[in-house]
């Protein structure tokens, strides 16, 4: 199994693909739950949410460099500044800034903060509670995967600003290396009775779509050749994301 995971308000949204497509989909409360249901069978599962963090260090993650590069100039800020490790498990915002103002010469933007609770979650599952699913659960970036789908080109629509034309945009990416995507999108958005929006939906079929044998092998950002980080310096988590081409 082949396994698209994004975070939504209600917990996580999986999308699953076999060898010869899209199979189906579900709502998890937590990463725990996720893994003792597809742990044992899936081959992949890629993840929109960092994985690696830094522990003294505003610096940027050679990953997440490379990735605003590929999605300049349209989707790069797609691609959220990463906290340090103890800021994301704060509980509010405010300690969560002064953590990292304490911890680093830069501050916390209301966008990362707005995903610290699944980086949170991520990470000590990965350090702490499954250590062993490190490979298996790999970061991935939607956009970075429609940009690598497309052939090698940025989405032209935001998902903020043209919410409309941003989801037809992503269908068709999506839909020239799968005909069934729609009707599959169309039975996961009317089917799950979960606060779970259209661009969650369409993400994880991306990070699906990418994991599954209908793409090529998966590629790792930082190219080779660039500068790789050793890995995050507590938990031997590495810092990358993959992609694939159709």
């Amino acid at each position: 199994m082949y396994i698209g995971v994004d975070g939504c308000p209600d917990g996580w949204i999986t999308v699953q693909f076999n060898e010869g497509g899209y199979e189906s989909s579900c709502l998890y409360k937590d990463i725990e739950e996720l893994w003792q249901e597809y742990g044992e069978t899936a081959e992949r599962i890629l993840i929109d949410v960092p994985i690696g963090l830094r522990e003294n260090s505003n610096a940027k993650r050679p990953c997440d460099d490379a990735a605003r590069g590929k999605l300049r100039p349209e989707r790069h800020s797609s691609v959220f500044p990463v906290p340090v490790r103890a800021a994301v498990h704060e509980e509010s915002y405010e300690d969560a800034k002064e953590t990292q103002e304490d911890r680093t010469d830069g501050s916390l933007g209301v966008q990362s903060w707005g995903i610290a609770d699944k980086i949170a979650e991520l990470d000590t599952f990965l350090r702490k509670t499954e250590p062993d699913a490190v490979g298996t659960i790999r970061e991935s970036h939607p956009e970075v995967c429609f940009w690598a789908l497309n052939g090698e080109s940025s989405t032209e629509y935001s998902k903020t600003g043209q919410p409309a034309a941003a989801f037809w945009e992503r269908i068709e990416i999506l839909e020239a290396i799968d005909g069934s995507i729609v009707d599959a999108v169309r039975d996961v958005t009317t089917d799950l009775d979960a606060e779970v929006g259209n661009d969650d939906v369409i993400d994880a079929f991306a990070l699906a779509l990418t994991a599954s044998p209908k793409t090529g092998p998966l590629h790792t950002l930082p190219d080779e050749g660039l500068e790789r980080d050793q890995g995050d310096p507590t938990g031997d988590l590495p810092m990358e994301m993959v992609y694939a081409y159709p």
